[in-house]
């Protein structure tokens, strides 16, 4: 009678042993599985119903323009900066004239009624157009009526250049002046003068790729008649009319 329990206290044994085994087993494949994992966190995948990313398309390029008509904006990056223009002039000045030399008014904007053409008379307009020729306008508008070439700037300002040799009309007018102006192939090249009757020319001219605007500014300063050349450059006004 005691044999039969036997046999089913043995089969109890081994499933008691099948089942610890199988949860062993369970338990050490995921830790196998992490240690062979690579570092870092594991790579996403990508659902195949999501949307492919989107890139945004760059910023189309303004048509190239033919003349330097239209409207411009100035590019303080690319422009020079009149300041340090004028200070290398100072300095080749002083060192032409020595480390004892003092240095006089003779630059434009030095302040006072006097003095600031090497102590000649300088007059309102001259020195307005100074400022303008230092202190470039944001953005400016080139337009043409016959003979004429006419510079609106952001400030209202205008500057209308004749290229046909006529006699300039002096205006009261601060914000309206007349300059004598010519064209050389496709550039505007103006005819100016100083206070001390220096040549004082400016030049409009288009890039060869056509979206951008050159304004050449060629001046003398200081005692010695020092040349200075500045360029400013003007990019094409975002929604600009040609």
């Amino acid at each position: 009678m005691s044999r039969p329990n036997v046999v089913v206290i043995m089969l109890r044994r081994d499933s008691f042993l099948s089942v610890a085994a199988l949860g062993l087993f369970c338990v050490a494949v995921p830790r196998f599985a992490y240690a062979q994992a690579a570092p870092g966190p594991l790579p996403q995948v990508q659902s195949k119903d999501a949307p492919p990313a989107q890139v945004r398309p760059a910023k189309p390029l303004p048509p190239p323009r033919q003349s330097i008509l239209g409207e411009w904006k100035l590019n303080r990056d690319d422009s020079d900066d009149p300041r340090e223009k004028l200070q290398d002039a100072r300095a080749a000045e002083s060192q032409g004239r020595g480390s004892g030399g003092r240095m006089g008014g003779g630059y434009p904007g030095g302040g006072g009624r006097r003095g600031g053409y090497g102590g000649q008379s300088e007059s309102d307009q001259d020195r307005q157009r100074m400022q303008e020729l230092l202190r470039p306008a944001n953005a400016v508008t080139l337009g043409m009526t016959g003979a004429e070439v006419d510079l609106t700037d952001d400030a209202n300002r205008k500057r209308a250049f004749m290229t046909d040799g006529r006699k300039l009309q002096k205006s009261k007018d601060p914000a309206y002046e007349e300059i004598a102006a010519h064209w050389d192939g496709s550039r505007l090249v103006t005819d100016e003068k100083d206070a001390r009757g220096q040549k004082l020319s400016r030049s409009f001219e288009l890039t060869a790729d056509g979206r951008q605007l050159y304004e050449t500014v060629h001046l003398t300063v200081g005692r010695n008649n020092s040349s200075v050349v500045i360029r400013y450059v003007y990019d094409i006004a975002p929604q600009s009319r040609q």
